[in-house]
């Protein structure tokens, strides 16, 4: 059981045009994003499924399918809590992808050489098949542009937008009395 996911994430928009694997993807960034921005405080395993509703079961698996993939490892000074094992900027929507990828070709059933089919049948079936790696190559290249430095960036801008409106408020409250 993964948990119901907020609203702003049910779309109809899939990455590589799998619903699964563009939920993987997402929750995965969740997680990284909770690590990175926390990382003075790292969250334990619980608080992070508790924080973005999700089994404990499901959130240690993408721990481990992360840190499989080179991205986490375990806090030397935090029993069930992890870093990143790289700055937010040397890390790729791409790299999180592999490592989910990994994990998915791994568990992945083994292959039954499928019935016998006609030539059409085969023809629309590679075209389909070449289509689909053209198009996973270019979604990877894009994905690669993308690093986790910019929730850091992202955070602070947040943090200065919060500051300003308190100030604003204050001010305003001032002027009313």
């Amino acid at each position: 059981m993964i948990a119901a996911r907020p609203a702003m994430y049910q779309n109809e928009e899939f990455i590589l045009g799998n619903a699964s694997l563009h939920l993987q993807l997402s929750t995965a960034l969740e997680v990284m994003t909770q690590i990175i921005c926390n990382a003075s405080h790292p969250p334990s395993a619980a608080q992070l499924a508790e924080s973005l509703e999700l089994s404990v079961r499901y959130l240690r698996k993408l721990l481990r399918a992360l840190t499989a993939g080179g991205l986490l490892k375990p806090h030397e000074a935090h029993q069930d809590c992890w870093i990143c094992t790289r700055a937010p900027h040397a890390i790729s929507l791409a790299d999180i992808y592999h490592c989910l990828d990994t994990v998915r070709e791994e568990s992945a059933a083994p292959f039954v050489a499928p019935p016998q089919t006609d030539a059409v049948t085969s023809s629309a079936d590679l075209l389909m098949m070449q289509a689909t790696v053209s198009i996973n190559q270019i979604v990877l290249q894009h994905l690669q542009r993308f690093d986790l430095g910019r929730l850091k960036a992202a955070e602070s801008a947040m943090l200065f937008t919060a500051s300003l409106r308190e100030k604003a408020r204050a001010l305003s409250g001032a002027m009313a009395s």
